[in-house]
């Protein structure tokens, strides 16, 4: 854990709202927000690269980084012979008010192939029929993340659909937009490699069109999760890799 001075914490965190730091001082909001770090690691799984990625105060890189950096890593194998690797780990973090400033924790969220470039993934649309009709759905895909960066489905995992009317629109819809998703592979030995991942994909009406309720949805669960006990996150729609090339174990902070 670490105390920041306010001023600096609310220097540059993406928060679930849109306040002033005026605003948040004296409502006392928690402040959860996420962090991608890319890490480079040796044969032996020393980390000897790590970058926390975004527009951070410098203080809360630094912290980042060596919390990361302290966590320990077991990178593949290739015909039985440790390779070094670079992965990607995700971080939940969470800034919960103290006094003048604020305690900064942090939560590994798992590793392996990200985003491009660490962007938000932009949901597809929702199907015309179906909106209009109150059709709502959840999928779980299972994506197969190409040494080039595109991704394709190799499987759906689930597919829970609410109703009929515009059901059959969902899973071309889908199809047709994991083309234009990119990710950045995992690397072994200096060379991009296969990776997997299980991404959640939701069409749900009831935050259609509502972003500032969305807003005061992902406040509220900040606020009330567990995981902010020590770290928290929103409630983002993310990839989860499936069997990364470097096994990452967390090492509680001293």
């Amino acid at each position: 854990m670490k105390i920041l001075p306010l001023s600096l914490a609310l220097a540059c965190l993406a928060t679930p709202t849109a306040l002033t730091a005026t605003e948040l001082q004296a409502q006392k909001d928690v402040i959860a927000f996420n962090v991608g770090v890319a890490v480079e690691v040796d044969a032996a799984g020393k980390p000897i690269k790590v970058d926390a990625q975004g527009d951070l105060p410098e203080s809360i890189r630094a912290y980042v980084e060596k919390r990361v950096a302290s966590w320990q890593y077991l990178p593949a194998q290739v015909a039985g012979v440790p390779q070094s690797a670079i992965t990607y780990v995700a971080v939940k973090a969470c800034a919960v008010p103290v006094g003048e400033g604020y305690r900064l924790g942090l939560d590994f969220a798992g590793n392996g192939p990200r985003t491009a470039a660490d962007r938000k993934l932009v949901p597809p649309m929702y199907p015309r029929l179906a909106r209009q009709r109150g059709t709502e759905a959840e999928f779980v895909l299972i994506l197969g993340v190409e040494v080039d960066g595109h991704a394709v489905i190799d499987q759906i995992e689930r597919a829970d659909i609410s109703g009929r009317a515009g059901a059959t629109e969902f899973e071309p819809l889908l199809r047709q937009w994991v083309k234009s998703v990119r990710f950045d592979p995992e690397q072994v030995a200096g060379k991009p490699v296969r990776g997997r991942v299980r991404m959640p994909v939701e069409f749900n009406l009831s935050g259609f069109g509502n972003e500032e309720a969305s807003r005061e949805e992902l406040q509220v669960k900040a606020k009330t999760s567990r995981e902010c006990q020590i770290a928290s996150g929103g409630s983002e729609m993310k990839p989860v890799a499936l069997q990364p090339v470097v096994t990452v174990t967390p090492t509680p902070a001293s």
